[in-house]
């Protein structure tokens, strides 16, 4: 008797486990059914961009990177491998070769003195110039610019739109400007000819480049403030308050909270103003067509000239991806200074 109750109970023991079995193994499969089906829905919905991407974006760069390794000519429509012998190996890089050869450091450095020499390396020393002192200066302008309008200041909403409005201008509406304020008989000279200091900005060399970072500025500090503005208002009140229980100043308590809290916001703007400067075109193609002898010629300048004026699509395609290497070295080095700085916060 004990025997049998036994045997029913270990059936009924078997058929429950059995049960329990094809329902988990039910929810289960149910469960991944709606993953899947999720996932499925998400593909499609980002599947019209992926295919626009691909086909006006992605193919156009792939295409453009396999014509850098060719001599080809845009209105013909025709090439060839730009083949060229480095360290006993045949390799179609000519083109490469041909940019930043001679090097800079060539004849004392005289590539970056003088654009005959080559002119890739005297855009790009002008390209960095003008990196260095717009991307720092648009970077203070536009945090000094968002802490004052963050304040309780009259007026604030107006003061926004107005440093805000050359971010709207087009570059070639900022370049026809300026190079109208600018001219020898601008409204700047007008002003400065009864103290004897007015001057052909545009004109000169000495004097171009230096115009061209003030446009520069005028049209880059406007976005970094609402961006920092953005950021500050994400700063919790009570940091502040704190800061100032604790009887800091108020450039302490920019020191020590506000600087510090706005690191994701520094991060973003110096990359982007470091990719913009970088790739500076409209303004310098407007203001100075490049000139007067190069002063103002960027690389961006210089590759839509070789690309497009002198038909070398080939060379500007190379010089174009020359130019993505440094943008992606810079990218790449601020996202590793950003990541350091996280792990010691």
């Amino acid at each position: 008797m004990g025997a049998g109750e036994d045997r029913v109970s270990g059936t009924t023991a078997i058929s429950n486990a059995r049960s329990y079995l094809r329902s988990t193994s039910r929810s289960v499969s149910t469960k991944l059914g709606l993953e899947d089906q999720n996932n499925l829905a998400g593909f499609g919905f980002i599947l019209p961009n992926l295919v626009v991407f691909s086909i006006f974006l992605l193919g156009p760069v792939l295409y453009a990177f396999y014509l850098s390794f060719q001599h080809w000519n845009l209105f013909l429509g025709e090439g060839e491998w730009a083949w060229t012998t480095i360290l006993g190996i045949r390799l179609p890089v000519q083109n490469y070769v041909d940019v930043l050869t001679p090097p800079p450091w060539a004849n004392d450095w005289a590539s970056f003195r003088s654009p005959s020499y080559n002119l890739w390396w005297f855009a790009f020393r002008n390209t960095v110039a003008y990196t260095v002192v717009v991307v720092p200066c648009q970077i203070i302008g536009g945090f000094l610019l968002a802490l004052v309008l963050d304040s309780r200041i009259r007026g604030k909403k107006v003061f926004r739109a107005a440093y805000f409005m050359p971010v709207m201008l087009s570059s070639a509406a900022s370049g026809v400007i300026w190079r109208w304020l600018l001219a020898k008989n601008g409204a700047v000279n007008e002003v400065l000819r009864p103290l004897g200091l007015a001057h052909g900005w545009a004109n000169d060399p000495s004097t171009a480049l230096g115009a061209l970072m003030l446009i520069g500025l005028w049209g880059g500090i406007g976005f970094n403030m609402i961006l920092y503005l953005a950021g500050l208002q994400n700063i919790p009140e009570e940091l502040y308050e704190a800061a100032r229980i604790d009887g800091a100043s108020g450039w302490s308590r920019i020191r020590h909270v506000t600087w510090p809290n706005l690191r994701n916001t520094h991060f973003f703007v110096t990359v982007l103003a470091i990719i913009g400067t970088f790739q500076v075109f409209g303004i310098a193609l407007v203001f100075a067509e490049g000139g007067p002898h190069h002063a103002t010629t960027t690389v961006v300048l210089h590759i839509y000239r070789t690309a497009f004026a002198n038909s070398s699509y080939g060379l500007g395609a190379a010089m174009a991806f020359l130019l993505f290497s440094v943008i992606f070295v810079f990218s790449y080095y601020q996202y590793r200074l950003r990541q350091q700085q996280e792990v010691e916060y």
